[in-house]
């Protein structure tokens, strides 16, 4: 490579984000005091592998829930941050959130690693392996089914007791090796395996936290620590990361 290729190249951003990143934008936060599976622990049990087909009706209700609030909010200044900076980053998101802002916000490089809110599939393993997932944004007031082979449908999420998509973590893993700053924005650090992406960036790799609060229960260490909200702070940070990188 020559130098002024070398000198074109815009610094590689990997980012994490969580539920911290959109809640600015009216969706619930998980976990953290009162995150919804603090203030209702029977919520978690609706999206486990092994109980929500018991539970159907209730799991359904909740994942509608979850799809109009989804539906009903906008990206906030946090995802705009991101897309903007794609004009001096050579930015890659991969999000534990399965509400679609960032890729409504513009962001061009997206992996959604726990799934969308806006799919449906079969609950059936090898149905679903066959056939995938399908775009859907309905309220569903009754049971929907697979339209390949009848079986109880399901949304297209990770569940508690599933691995995440091995595709989807394997680009998630070559982004942070290849980075040149990795970030984790408005995520508590405490689910792996996406909290363990950190631990693939090489040694000089810059590794900045912007969240409410520290990773207290991650071994993870990190150059720059800001807590705060990422909607306020997170565009100024960006800039001051990339002046960082090109000295």
């Amino acid at each position: 490579m020559n130098d002024v290729a070398v000198a074109d190249r815009r610094p590689r951003l990997a980012v994490l984000t969580g539920a911290g990143i959109s809640a600015p934008s009216g969706l619930p936060v998980y976990r953290g005091g009162d995150g919804m599976w603090d203030r209702d622990p029977d919520v978690a049990k609706l999206t486990t592998a092994s109980r929500w087909r018991g539970r159907a009706r209730q799991a359904w209700d909740h994942w509608n829930e979850l799809r109009h609030a989804s539906t009903l909010a906008r990206p906030n200044p946090a995802h705009a941050a991101l897309v903007a900076a794609e004009d001096f980053f050579d930015v890659h998101i991969a999000t534990q959130n399965i509400d679609g802002l960032h890729g409504r916000a513009g962001s061009a490089s997206v992996i959604e690693l726990h799934g969308s809110v806006f799919r449906t599939r079969c609950s059936g393993k090898a149905c679903h392996a066959r056939n995938g997932a399908w775009h859907d944004e309905d309220i569903h007031e009754t049971l929907p089914t697979c339209p390949h082979c009848g079986r109880l449908a399901r949304l297209d999420v990770v569940l508690f007791g599933e691995r995440l998509p091995a595709k989807k973590m394997r680009a998630s893993i070559d982004a942070a090796r290849h980075a040149d700053v990795w970030m984790a924005i408005g995520t508590s650090g405490t689910v792996f395996p996406a909290a363990g992406l950190i631990d693939h960036c090489r040694p000089d790799t810059l590794r900045a936290l912007v969240n409410a609060q520290p990773w207290t229960d991650n071994t993870a260490t990190f150059d720059r620590q800001i807590l705060g909200d990422a909607a306020t702070v997170l565009a100024d940070i960006l800039h001051d990361l990339h002046t960082a990188t090109v000295r």
